[in-house]
């Protein structure tokens, strides 16, 4: 239950930031559709690290909460 949430607030703060943080924290960007590049200049990579820190942080904080919800909410009327 918890992976397709997780795997959704990723998907959904990537697109949103326009950034993919695994791809921006490893060195890479994808100019365009599956063409990636090494990210040479120190800093834009030390700006998107950054950006990809806090997309990840917004991720994580973002899918605690809506897995918090989906566990504590009960399904059925009480």
């Amino acid at each position: 239950e918890i992976l397709p949430f997780t795997i959704g607030v990723y998907l959904l703060s990537s697109h949103q930031y326009r950034l993919d943080p695994i791809l921006a924290l490893i060195g890479l960007s994808e100019y365009t559709f599956f063409n990636f590049q090494r990210i040479e200049e120190p800093y834009v990579r030390n700006l998107l690290n950054r950006r990809a820190l806090m997309v990840l942080l917004v991720t994580i904080a973002v899918g605690v909460a809506v897995i918090c919800l989906f566990i504590f909410v009960p399904g059925h009327h009480l």
